[in-house]
């Protein structure tokens, strides 16, 4: 009797974490459909010391609120590291590496300057 409520409970706890495996699985599948609610497009000119810092604000942000963001991040020739960070930060889906002269994606689109300006 003992080993048949262990196999009943095994048997539930299994269909239980494929349940939660394929809902996960098809949230995904609809997310990746839909466009994001906010894109950030940051303007870069020797900028690696805040680089990483506002993205990871701008993450941190969207994580907490909720709603998936899309950023672009926009190099107008630095001589820093800026074009370096840009490349790791490209590989990631959130960030999009692109030149000054390209589209955007229709939506709510807010710009950033993090631009260097020259002295």
């Amino acid at each position: 009797m003992e080993e048949l409520v262990v196999w009943l409970l095994a048997a539930f706890g299994c269909s239980s974490l494929l349940m939660m495996i394929a809902e996960s699985w098809i949230r995904q599948m609809n997310g990746v459909a839909e466009l994001p609610s906010v894109h950030y497009r940051l303007l870069l000119r020797d900028s690696e010391q805040v680089l990483e810092q506002v993205v990871r604000k701008l993450l941190f942000r969207s994580y907490w609120s909720g709603k998936p963001i899309r950023i672009t991040l926009i190099d107008e020739g630095s001589v820093d590291d800026t074009p370096q960070i840009c490349t790791v930060l490209d590989r990631y889906p959130h960030c999009h590496l692109m030149d000054w002269q390209e589209g955007v994606a229709a939506g709510t689109i807010v710009t950033i300057d993090l631009r260097q300006h020259e002295k």
